[in-house]
């Protein structure tokens, strides 16, 4: 596929050499670790270059171009081929896709001979050639699984058979967009995207869970092991220095992802960094907003007082509200009793239905203000009551239903005091009852 030179297996073979010997001197270097400025987000960079991540980039180098010189068996357990009539691909299409593969060649060769790219550049340019290949001989996609472990914000989902079914076939409709649009030109942008979208289709088919999800990310045997080197143990001295920046690095993140209801929520960091970024509200000669205050006593915190001085703010040309989805389902019910009652009750609710992601409440409370504080007050006493039996059910759940339990008072004490943050999640529903709403029209 390559077709290299003799000199170009002797540039390969001498790189390989060179990077072996690159991690040898990294190991012996001692590192001066610089931690970035914890301030502000946008200053953060990506990544802290270790010792550790040094020699990883070192071994991936080497890796690729022994692969190059000598590629070994694949591990068939971190692909997933997907087989069905849907994910086959036509004659035209593999057309397209031998077009990719010959550009991906290229593009790695370049990098190789003739630039300096990044060791994850290269990776990546080799995963794709590897998982095109294999789809144009197998004549369906194939792609490496993604390692799926790891922190998630929101909890793993079972979802119920029938909707697995719906959610099957708008995935078949989505696979037959997005397959078209990937072979519509060769540009890392579509790569990206596509694979976006295989990822979030694998972890629809897993549930959320691969346990054989080997990311190529060094979590396996490397065939290639003799050539790189084992990080050596740091000395004490080392290891304090370490310890420190750990401490330090720590408690600067801590802060700047820190949270308070009043002067470090949403919406003041919002107006904080949009001030940060535009202090006279303005970019290069036009003025689109007037800054607000991220302090206390302006009462930006609020939300709502926020979205009123944004409303009536000079820079706002024109303002579009986004109800949510259950108060936009129920503003079309007719029935009286219906809407204004059995939808608030959580119980008789028809277009609510509790699930994994929200925690346990009796009423919602976005439709009116007047009774806001009444139904806040047995939210509460029910998020309470549900902490209590979490204290005592925690040696079974692991304190599963005390989080919720707390978690249920915390949204339910803004109501207290006419506030309404809670509005409640749907990830059941079918893209079919997506209201049009919703959709962005495109301007002519």
């Amino acid at each position: 596929m390559f077709s290299f030179s003799k000199k170009e297996k002797e540039i390969l073979k001498r790189s390989s050499i060179n990077w072996a010997e690159a991690t040898k001197k990294i190991q012996s270097t001692k590192t001066n670790i610089s931690l970035p400025n914890t301030d502000s987000p946008y200053r953060l960079i990506h990544s802290i270059q270790t010792k550790r991540d040094l020699l990883t980039n070192a071994e991936k180098k080497s890796f690729i171009r022994h692969y190059l010189l000598d590629p070994v068996l694949l591990y068939e357990p971190a692909f997933l081929q997907l087989n069905g009539s849907e994910f086959h691909l036509s004659e035209t299409e593999i057309k397209v896709w031998k077009s990719y593969l010959n550009g991906l060649v290229h593009d790695l060769r370049f990098c190789i001979f003739e630039s300096e790219c990044n060791d994850w550049e290269e990776m990546t340019l080799l995963l794709r050639i590897v998982y095109i290949q294999k789809s144009i001989v197998l004549e369906t996609i194939v792609f490496p699984k993604k390692n799926l472990d790891g922190f998630q914000y929101l909890p793993v989902i079972q979802l119920p058979e029938s909707v697995k079914t719906t959610k099957q076939k708008e995935y078949d409709q989505l696979f037959t967009s997005q397959k078209k649009i990937f072979a519509s030109g060769y540009d890392p942008i579509q790569f990206f995207n596509w694979e976006s979208f295989l990822v979030r289709y694998q972890s629809f088919l897993e549930q959320g869970v691969a346990p054989e999800g080997i990311e190529f990310n060094w979590v396996g045997y490397n065939p290639y092991k003799e050539n790189s080197q084992n990080l050596a143990i740091s000395d004490e001295t080392e290891n304090q220095a370490k310890q420190r920046n750990y401490e330090s690095y720590t408690k600067g993140i801590q802060n700047l992802y820190s949270y308070h209801l009043t002067h470090k929520n949403c919406t003041t960091e919002l107006f904080r960094y949009m001030n940060e970024m535009f202090p006279e509200g303005r970019i290069g000669n036009e003025t689109f907003w007037d800054p607000l205050s991220n302090t206390v006593i302006s009462l930006n915190f609020i939300p709502s007082v926020a979205a009123l001085k944004l409303e009536s703010n000079s820079g706002t040309i024109q303002k579009k509200l986004y109800p949510s989805y259950r108060n936009l389902k129920r503003k079309k019910i007719t029935n009286f009793t219906e809407k204004h009652f059995k939808e608030s009750f959580v119980p008789t609710s028809k277009i609510y239905k509790p699930n994994p992601i929200d925690h346990p409440f009796l009423f919602f409370t976005e439709e009116t203000v007047w009774n806001r504080p009444i139904l806040g007050l047995a939210n509460t006493i029910y998020g309470i009551g549900y902490t209590g039996m979490g204290i005592l059910s925690a040696p079974f759940d692991k304190g599963s239903r005390f989080s919720q339990g707390t978690e249920s008072v915390f949204y339910s004490l803004p109501e207290l005091v006419f506030f309404n943050i809670r509005k409640g999640h749907f990830p059941f529903i079918a893209a079919k009852e997506i209201p049009k709403e919703y959709y962005l029209k495109e301007s002519l």
